[in-house]
Formats: C-alpha cells, sequence, structure tokens
C-alpha cells in the first residue's frame, strides 16, 4: 500500500530475523533501501537489483553475491547510524563493519598517513562498500580539522628510481583538464567517475613511490587535490554521499599540503552549494563563508567563486539583500581576470553567474511566502536563454539543470504548459 505522502511502507514486526529487525530500525522502507543499494551498485559498474529483493531478504534469505550484503549493510548503517556488518544482518559472510567517511581523515596526520589512506581508498575495486556517510555536524567538524590542522608535508624519496619530469607532469595536468571537460558532458556518470578516481589512485602512487624536485612534487599536490575535489563533486552528482565527503576531505588536506587556498575555498564552496541544494541552508552559508575567508588574499576571481557561492547559500536562506549583494560582488570581480587566474575556474563565466543567480532566485522565492512572482520574473528571465541554448556550449550537465529550475518555475506559477514544455525541450536537446 502506498500511503498519501508517496512513501511505501511494509510491516516487518512479524519479521524475526536480523536484516528485518535491521531495517526496522533504520526507518528505510524496502524500497528506499533498494534505491540506496542499487545507486551504489550502477556506480560501481554492477547491474542493479530487483526492487522487490528487499522482500526476499524479509521472508529470511540472503543476498547472493558479497558486494550486495556488503553495500545493504552500509545503507542501513548510515540510516540508523549503527555499524552493521553483513554478518550481523544474516549471520554469514563479512564480519568488517564499515568505516566512516572521515576515518583516518581527522586529527594530526603527516602528509604520508594522508597519501595512504588516499592509496587504499581509491585502489578498491569496489570503495563504496565499506564505507558510510557521517551526520552533517560531524561532517562539518572533519572539514573545520581539515582547514585548521597543520599540514605535516614532508615526504622522503630515499630509494626511488623513477622520476616524474616536467613533461610527464604536465601530461596529468592536462588529463585534469579533459576530466573536468569530460564531467561538464556527462556529470557522474559511473564511468567518468571511474576514469576520475583511476588518474588520481595514479597521481597519489607517483606520490608515495617516485623521485621529484620541490617544484614537482607541489604541482602533484595540487593536481591530487584537483582530482580529489572532481572525485568528490561527481559523488555528490551520483548521491554517493560517504564518497563526496571522503574524496572532499582528501582534496582539502592535500591542496593544504600543496599550500593551495584557492583549491580549500573552492571545495568549501561545493561544499556550501551542496548543502544548499539538499536543503541545509544555515551549514550552507557556514562553508560559503569560510570559503569567503579563505579567498581573502586570492586573485580576483577565486574571490568571485566564493562570493558566488555565498549568494547561493544566503538565497537557501530566503535573505534576498544578502544575495544580492554577495551576487553583485561577484560580478564585480569577474570582470577583473588576471593571468594568475587558477585553470580549474575555466567555467566561472558571465554565463555561469547568471545561471546560478537564476537557480537562487528560484530558492529565494521557494524560501519566501511573499513577493514570489518578481523573483520567478526574474529567474526566467535569466535562464530561458540558457536553456534555449542547450548544450551547445559543451556544459550538457548544466544545461540539464537550468531545464529542471526552469519546470520549477513552470510548478511554482502553476503554468503546465510552460513547465511541459520546458521539460520536453531539454529532454530531447
Amino acid at each position: 500500500m502506498i500511503p498519501p505522502g508517496g512513501r511505501e511502507f511494509r510491516p516487518v514486526t512479524r519479521r524475526t530475523n536480523d536484516f528485518a529487525a535491521a531495517l526496522e530500525s533504520s526507518n528505510l522502507s524496502p524500497r528506499d533501501l533498494i534505491r540506496a543499494v542499487n545507486t551504489r551498485l550502477r556506480s560501481a559498474g554492477e547491474p542493479a537489483l530487483h526492487e522487490t529483493a528487499v522482500y526476499q531478504w524479509l521472508d529470511g534469505s540472503a543476498p547472493r553475491e558479497p558486494l550486495t550484503r556488503r553495500l545493504a549493510a552500509v545503507a542501513l548503517s548510515e540510516a540508523s547510524d549503527t555499524d552493521f556488518a553483513p554478518s550481523d544482518l544474516w549471520n554469514r559472510g563479512d564480519i568488517r563493519r564499515p568505516k566512516a567517511a572521515t576515518d583516518q581523515l581527522v586529527g594530526p596526520r603527516s602528509l604520508i598517513e594522508i597519501l595512504d589512506a588516499a592509496a587504499s581508498w581509491t585502489s578498491s575495486a569496489h570503495p563504496y562498500a565499506d564505507v558510510r556517510a557521517v551526520a552533517k555536524d560531524r561532517f562539518s567538524s572533519a572539514v573545520w580539522d581539515a582547514t585548521h590542522q597543520a599540514a605535516v608535508s614532508r615526504l622522503i624519496a630515499t630509494g626511488r628510481t623513477e622520476r616524474v619530469t616536467p613533461p610527464l607532469m604536465a601530461f596529468y595536468e592536462e588529463q585534469l583538464k579533459s576530466l573536468r571537460r569530460l564531467d561538464d558532458q556527462t556529470g557522474g556518470s559511473a564511468l567518468s567517475q571511474r576514469q576520475v578516481r583511476a588518474a588520481l589512485a595514479d597521481v597519489i602512487s607517483l606520490l608515495r613511490t617516485s623521485r621529484y624536485t620541490p617544484s614537482i612534487r607541489t604541482r602533484l599536490l595540487r593536481n591530487a587535490a584537483g582530482l580529489a575535489q572532481l572525485a568528490g563533486w561527481m559523488s555528490f552528482d551520483a548521491d554517493l554521499v560517504a564518497a563526496a565527503q571522503r574524496h572532499q576531505l582528501f582534496a582539502i588536506r592535500l591542496a593544504r599540503a600543496a599550500g593551495d587556498h584557492d583549491t580549500v575555498s573552492n571545495v568549501l564552496g561545493m561544499l556550501a552549494y551542496q548543502h544548499a541544494a539538499t536543503g541545509h541552508p544555515a551549514e550552507a552559508v557556514r562553508y560559503a563563508s569560510s570559503a569567503v575567508e579563505h579567498a581573502a588574499r586570492s586573485v580576483p576571481l577565486v574571490r568571485a567563486r566564493a562570493l558566488g557561492r555565498l549568494a547561493t547559500a544566503l538565497a537557501s536562506t530566503g535573505d534576498v539583500n544578502g544575495f544580492r549583494r554577495a551576487a553583485d560582488g561577484c560580478r564585480d570581480l569577474i570582470a577583473h581576470r588576471t593571468p594568475d587566474d587558477p585553470v580549474s575556474l575555466y567555467y566561472l563565466t558571465d554565463h555561469q553567474i547568471a545561471a546560478e543567480s537564476g537557480h537562487a532566485l528560484v530558492e529565494l522565492a521557494v524560501a519566501r511566502t511573499d513577493g514570489r512572482r518578481p523573483l520567478l520574473r526574474e529567474a526566467t528571465g535569466l535562464l530561458a536563454p540558457l536553456v534555449q541554448q542547450g548544450s551547445t556550449g559543451g556544459y550538457q550537465r548544466s544545461a540539464v539543470l537550468h531545464g529542471i529550475h526552469l519546470a520549477r518555475i513552470g510548478l511554482l506559477t502553476r503554468d503546465t504548459e510552460a513547465t511541459a514544455h520546458t521539460l520536453t525541450g531539454f529532454i530531447h536537446q
């Protein structure tokens, strides 16, 4: 039976097996659980399970594949804040309990420890199987810790024979540019994620096992931080919360070891965007404010990126005046580009800021009970031209997002014809 709220429930209190008890304690419905497991399976390149599979587990059977058992244990652990091992649920299989996304990344850590943790994570065939997301307050504490711990970054190259040369380093930097463009086109697709994880594992291996000059070392660390940041962004796109948290913490730690304050600011800004998008406005403002602070001595484009994230965060709280001030400051700074602008901000153009402002205006309208229609009209004026341009600029992922927000405007104004026109338009692009 599906109640009016839309969530499907099935009583499990009569069940006596350990899996049923864990599912009941998690407050997940069977279909909630299978969606969580399938999200991880697809990202691992594995086929999804049938949506009724959980009912067989409730009746006493166990998933055939060890990977499925581990993923179910992770999903139940996240939902119930209890660490379940597969053996707790089915009295068979793996006795390992899932690690938290913040494990090995909190407290004073040497760079060698961070690299060892990253190597273990990125070399796993199924990196999402044994790591669970942490609550937002625990994650924010880990982020604060990562941005404030002194970086102990000495690496010892004794006995290493292979040397990273400048041409090889240039190859890895071009590879990162290409992977960012891949994300523009495909978002967090399973194959794209796999390519980024493989590239990150490769660079981490170079840092751990090769010889290099101090300048190459810094470039390797910055490259690894950029790859970790990109992997975190893609993981968020794919609804892999634990992977997003872990990669973003890696990115901050690696960037700090390289003295790369721009990337730290950018990661904090991404976290602000993600928390605003998932309905956590207070956390979004805190991350965005921290991004602005970290960018205070950076070039104008980096400061613009941080102010743009702050504008989005403030919009999610319903603060129109705060949004306007931050958005205006962002636009003013973008006009002052320099040769030293980070290559990672290639996408930050006037069109991008218009799109982000359009998205934010929709969130403002949702957060407020008055003055909605003028905000939505303004948002339509910004988004409609971008949706009409579609994916011709090479940003297919963004084009879809613009279309979704424009469709939301149609829903909020109860204009079903405009909503249908928008949805059919960008779906067929």
